[in-house]
């Protein structure tokens, strides 16, 4: 359960795409905070904006937004890249 979050952050480089989040307050956690980023890479960045923009409009921010949320949903997310064969690596870390 996540008691608070960041909202997500996007950062643009080189033609790849990272996509993160921060949670404070995880109660699985014992209370602890929690952030995930995605990594997209150029190849796979191309598939994501594509695929983004056939259902989307508006900067990269908005559009992300509108498919995943504000609070950024994992899941919604994973399917949206397994439907769109897009693939992408990510880190956590807890504390």
């Amino acid at each position: 359960m996540r008691e608070s979050t960041s909202g997500f952050w996007v950062t643009e480089e080189d033609g790849r795409i990272s996509i993160g989040y921060a949670d404070y307050g995880v109660s699985e956690f014992g209370g602890g905070d929690f952030e995930r980023t995605y990594y997209l890479d150029e190849e796979n960045s191309k598939k994501f904006l594509a695929a983004l923009g056939k259902e989307h409009r508006g900067s990269l921010c908005q559009m992300i937004e509108a498919a995943f949320g504000r609070g950024f949903c994992d899941s919604k997310f994973w399917d949206f890249c397994k439907i769109n064969s897009i693939e992408y690596s990510s880190s956590t870390w807890s504390g």
